[in-house]
């Protein structure tokens, strides 16, 4: 590989790991092998620019998917429903700026959204009291609708019934959910937001918590109490046995 390819592949590299904005990982790689006074100053080929534009696509499909896959919930890296439908609206934007064509797209994440979808109906079945979808109803069935598959309307009454998180909510919602080897749960009232603790045999009290907010007036008050609520109630967890200060 001659260094004109490698300072190629390093920005395709750079863009296929980038954070939330692919686009505009795209144009600052585009102007760094260009323009940049310290840069190579390349002159790119149009095969060159495809290239940088497949990786910021590649990006585009690699976030989509993290936030629709129902396991990642449980990972930090976890950015919600509403994101993944954000970020596919992006890239429709993205490839039709650049005159691309994916006719496999929708096929590709349909998939993805109805296993989240069906996931999410076990556990709410299964007596979990929120909901981690975090777009409106509407969203959801236009999100759908683009993708080309059918979401039973029953799934979205289940789903839509129940009052729902924030994306780092969910995560932490998850994690304390999941620890079987802390049984206890407790709650806080701090006043201007409530915090969800998990506590093992030896008193010790998990190093991640769940504190739910007020940011505004008495409305927010009572939404903040109906969402501990939900979650307290969600975690299979017992009252522990000895008195918390």
């Amino acid at each position: 590989m001659n260094s004109r390819e490698s300072y190629l592949e390093q920005e395709v590299d750079w863009i296929e790991n980038s954070g939330e904005m692919p686009e505009v990982a795209f144009y600052e790689a585009l102007f760094y092998l260009t323009e940049e006074k310290e840069g190579p100053r390349l002159t790119l080929t149009s095969s060159d620019i495809k290239h940088l534009e497949d990786a910021a696509i590649n990006r585009f499909k690699t976030i989509i998917l993290r936030d629709l896959k129902f396991a990642n919930r449980r990972s930090s890296i976890f950015r919600g429903l509403k994101r993944a439908i954000i970020n596919y609206n992006r890239l429709k934007k993205y490839q039709k700026k650049k005159n691309r064509i994916d006719p496999g797209l929708e096929k590709m994440i349909g998939p993805f959204l109805l296993e989240y979808i069906r996931r999410e109906c076990e556990e709410i079945s299964d007596r979990r009291h929120y909901r981690t979808i975090d777009c409106t109803r509407e969203e959801l069935e236009q999100f759908a609708d683009e993708l080309g598959v059918n979401v039973p309307p029953e799934h979205n009454d289940i789903c839509f019934g129940h009052i729902p998180l924030t994306f780092d909510e969910v995560y932490r919602a998850t994690l304390l959910s999941e620890r079987k080897d802390y049984p206890y749960k407790f709650i806080y009232d701090r006043g201007n937001y409530c915090e969800i603790v998990i506590f093992n045999e030896k008193k010790r009290k998990f190093h991640i918590s769940l504190k739910v907010f007020c940011e505004k007036e008495d409305s927010d008050k009572k939404n903040m109490s109906l969402k501990a609520d939900a979650v307290y109630r969600s975690l299979s967890k017992s009252i522990p046995p000895w008195k918390i200060s």
